[in-house]
């Protein structure tokens, strides 16, 4: 969470006598103008061109707030979501770089052993062909196909949600979901699959999907939090502070 502070000249210039006894209501209006401004525009702006694709949620997630009849504005990103998946927390790793975000799904994994305690993070294996017409747009694997995989490796097999979440005839019937290794079974002798999730089919079709690490991959640092809020009020709050004075003058 950033606060930002401003002085009044250094932004407009030298305020006269009578403009100044009116800068603590304009100043109030000024900065919740900007928190909407930085919410509803600037942020989700700046998130499309830094980073790759992000969804709707994460274009809306910066939230701001501030005192009635107070000149100061704290702005922060969204803390709070369902199940640990908000922006807070799964956009901090590209603000510091380091390691990513332990994903709702690798959670799921340890905490049903499925994935063994020697891995930490299920990467998707997207080139394998066993994603195809799960992955959104944004190149986001789909959260139903999320739910079959799951319910594939409690059962041995499920069948495919459809867009409203029933169960279709088809879909996944058949084929069969299973972890190497798996948490909750003694090891097998013979095993040569590299460690990770798989879908088979008969004896013909085997495809991986998600790879096991012992680390979640790293990322560099992409975006700085301050530097966002401050450049991108500068360029906004004069032009209101100014015109917040004005009206106040009417």
């Amino acid at each position: 969470m950033k606060t930002i502070t401003f002085d009044v000249e250094e932004l407009i210039g030298k305020v006269d006598a009578i403009r100044s006894t009116q800068l603590p209501y304009a100043a109030s209006r000024a900065m919740n103008q900007l928190g909407w401004q930085l919410k509803s525009n600037a942020w989700p702006a700046y998130s499309r061109r830094v980073f790759r694709d992000p969804v709707p949620f994460s274009q809306s997630a910066l939230r701001y707030q501030i005192e009635r009849g107070s000149t100061t504005l704290t702005v922060a990103m969204n803390p709070d979501a369902p199940k640990g998946q908000d922006p807070a927390r799964y956009l901090s790793p590209v603000e510091t770089g380091g390691s990513i975000y332990i994903t709702r799904f690798s959670r799921a994994l340890k905490a049903r052993n499925m994935m063994p305690s020697q891995f930490s993070y299920a990467a998707p294996w997207i080139g394998g062909g066993g994603f195809s017409g799960e992955v959104t747009g944004q190149g986001n694997v789909r959260p139903s196909y999320y739910q079959s995989i799951l319910a594939g490796l409690e059962r041995g097999n499920t069948p495919q949600l459809t867009k409203s979440g029933r169960r279709s005839k088809a879909g996944y019937a058949g084929y069969r979901f299973f972890s190497v290794p798996d948490g909750r079974r003694p090891p097998r002798g013979g095993q040569h699959l590299p460690p990770g999730i798989y879908r088979a089919k008969g004896r013909s079709e085997l495809k991986l999907l998600f790879r096991y690490l012992q680390k979640p991959p790293t990322v560099p640092a992409v975006w700085n939090f301050e530097q966002f809020a401050l450049e991108e009020s500068r360029k906004i709050l004069p032009g209101l502070l100014s015109r917040m004075i004005e009206e106040a003058l009417r």
